[in-house]
């Protein structure tokens, strides 16, 4: 199997084997978002933030850093929760001025979203309320298919101007969670809307003081299959397993 392909398996110690050894053969090769990945995948953080690390090192020479979000993650669940958020302030920031591309079809919706949850979990009113105006600017840009510009819609749920059922129907074509989850087993795309959902609709409870429903949310996200690609996930699963340990 390829390296992908074992990725996307959640066969993750393979994976990692087999990135680093085309990595070998092929040192020009930039493999190491999907690497990183799958070192997050396996608790790994230190190991994943030095394959983000030197992903954003090749592809800045082309004018891109593609890997910041999944940095701070590593960052985070490492126990650099602090460093997170000044990496995730700086990539708002890099958006607003022009220097860095943003990465989702909203124009950058992840990066603050992510911010917002940092802050919310760290209660640091500064940067919660940074990230909301940001993504207050987001919302402000007119578009006609949400869907399309996602994680739009869940800024919208964030700012009160949607409600979790509309998200889920835009996101995973029913307002009932139930047949959402159901969707998601079979459909990669639907299961990364719903990951995202889910979690953000648990930093929201958190927000209005709901720890519980909090974790109830996380816990839902975390036991999706593995998406691969959403930072959300692994941080869904970490909230969880804390959870489960205390």
């Amino acid at each position: 199997m390829k390296p992908k392909e074992l990725l996307f398996a959640h066969r993750y110690t393979e994976a990692v084997e087999a990135y680093r050894q085309g990595m070998r053969e092929q040192p020009d090769t930039n493999n190491y978002l999907s690497l990183g990945k799958a070192l997050l995948a396996l608790g790994n953080f230190d190991e994943a933030l030095s394959a983000f690390r030197k992903a954003n090192e090749m592809e800045h020479l082309k004018g891109s850093v593609p890997c910041i979000n999944e940095a701070a993650t590593a960052m985070w669940l490492a126990g650099k929760q602090r460093e997170a958020m000044l990496e995730w302030h700086r990539a708002i920031a890099g958006i607003l001025d022009g220097s860095i591309k943003y990465g989702d079809p909203a124009g950058g919706g992840t990066q603050g979203l992510l911010l917002w949850y940092g802050a919310v979990t760290l209660k640091d009113n500064l940067e919660r309320d940074y990230a909301l105006e940001y993504l207050r600017s987001i919302i402000k840009r007119k578009v006609y298919a949400p869907a399309i510009c996602w994680p739009r819609p869940i800024i919208s749920l964030i700012l009160g101007n949607e409600s979790f059922a509309e998200v889920l129907r835009i996101g995973n074509g029913s307002p009932v969670l139930s047949e959402c989850l159901e969707k998601a087993s079979k459909d990669l795309l639907k299961r990364r809307r719903l990951c995202q959902t889910l979690f953000y609709v648990a930093c929201q409870e958190r927000q209005a003081g709901n720890e519980a429903g909090c974790i109830e949310k996380m816990g839902l996200c975390s036991k999706l299959e593995n998406p691969i690609i959403e930072c959300e996930w692994y941080l869904a699963r970490a909230e969880h397993d804390y959870c489960q340990k205390k």
